[in-house]
């Protein structure tokens, strides 16, 4: 299961890298179109991860996570954000 989901972690990090490296920057568009892929393939994503992938500040995954909330593209959670079909446990 690990290495799929690690299979999976590169190849998007692969994506956005050569996203990046055609561009040079990231445009807040393509930024949050991978928020919403990751959290919808992979069910969750980290703040952390998208941090490290996007290289860009936290602040900036916060700002994006917040207008995606508002728009009911993922679920914001602590520490990341969700698919919006998931439930949380209780």
């Amino acid at each position: 299961m690990s290495s799929r989901r690690d299979s999976g972690e590169t190849a998007a990090s692969d994506h956005v890298r050569r996203i990046s490296l055609a561009t040079g920057k990231l445009t807040a568009a393509s930024r949050q179109r991978h928020i919403v892929e990751t959290a919808c393939r992979e069910g969750y994503v980290s703040l952390e991860r998208l941090v490290r992938e996007l290289d860009v500040s936290a602040m900036t995954i916060h700002r994006d996570l917040r207008l995606l909330g508002s728009r009911g593209e993922v679920r914001r959670v602590r520490g990341g954000a969700v698919a919006p079909w998931m439930t949380t446990a209780s």
